[in-house]
C-alpha cells in the first residue's frame, strides 16, 4: 500500500475507497461500522486497517485483502448499539461480523479465522501467534495505542486523516458501560474486567487510561 493520504469524492481516504470497492462485502462492513460506531470507533478501526496492512506487507505476511479488511474494520464492533447478548464485546463483535458476512454468502470456513482474529484482539501473547491473521489485527492495534511499529510519518498522516477523537477515553466508556450494565460482558482476567475494576476505583475518565 503506498502512503496515499489523499481523500476521494465520498470523503473516504482513497487507499480505503478502493480496497473496499474489490473485497467482497467490503463496502457494506464499511457501511455497519460507521452505522453503528461512534465516530471515534470509526475512525480507529481504519486506522487499525491501514497499520495492519502496512505491516503485511512490509513482512510479506501472506494474509488476503478480504479478511484483514473485515477483521480489521470490524474488530470493534461489539463496541456499539448492535450488541445484546452478555458474553463480552470481542466476542459479540465476532458474530456481528460473522453475521454480516454470512448474508453475503460468506462460507464458514472462510468466517471462521475472522471470527477469532476479532474476538482474540485484546488477548495478548495469544492474538500474535493464534494466525498470520489474528497476529496482524493485534499488531495494527498496538500500533494506534502507541507502539512504535510504523514511521511517524505514516502515523502522523493517517491521523491527520482520521482524528483520534479521544478514543482511548470514548473506547473505554463503552465498554465500560456495557459492563455495568451485565458484569457478565466483563469475565475475569480480560481487558473489559480491567477497566470496569479501574471504573469503579476512580470513575473519571482519565482513570481508566491506566487499564487501557
Amino acid at each position: 500500500m503506498t502512503d496515499d493520504g489523499g481523500t476521494a469524492a465520498s470523503g473516504e481516504p482513497r487507499w480505503l475507497t478502493a480496497m473496499t470497492a474489490v473485497v467482497d462485502a467490503g463496502t457494506p462492513a464499511l457501511a455497519l461500522v460507521r452505522g453503528a460506531c461512534a465516530p471515534a470507533v470509526v475512525n480507529h478501526s481504519i486506522r487499525v486497517l491501514r497499520y495492519a496492512t502496512v505491516l503485511r506487507d512490509a513482512e510479506g505476511i501472506d494474509v488476503d485483502d478480504a479478511p484483514l479488511l473485515h477483521s480489521c474494520l470490524m474488530h470493534d464492533l461489539g463496541a456499539s448499539g448492535l450488541v445484546r447478548g452478555w458474553e463480552r464485546f470481542e466476542v459479540q463483535g465476532a458474530d456481528l461480523a460473522v453475521e454480516l458476512l454470512t448474508r453475503h454468502g460468506w462460507a464458514p470456513e472462510a468466517c471462521a479465522p475472522i471470527w477469532a482474529a476479532i474476538a482474540l484482539h485484546t488477548t495478548p501473547h495469544i492474538a500474535e501467534r493464534i494466525s498470520p491473521l489474528a497476529r496482524l489485527v493485534r499488531l495494527g492495534v498496538l500500533t494506534d495505542f502507541g507502539a512504535p511499529l510504523v514511521e511517524p510519518q505514516l502515523r502522523s498522516s493517517t491521523e491527520a486523516a482520521l482524528p483520534r477523537a479521544d478514543i482511548e477515553r470514548v473506547l473505554s466508556g463503552v465498554v465500560v458501560q456495557q459492563a455495568l450494565r451485565d458484569e457478565r460482558r466483563a469475565p475475569a482476567a480480560t481487558w473489559p474486567a480491567a477497566l470496569l475494576a479501574a471504573h469503579r476505583a476512580d470513575p473519571d475518565a482519565d482513570a481508566r487510561l491506566a487499564a487501557f
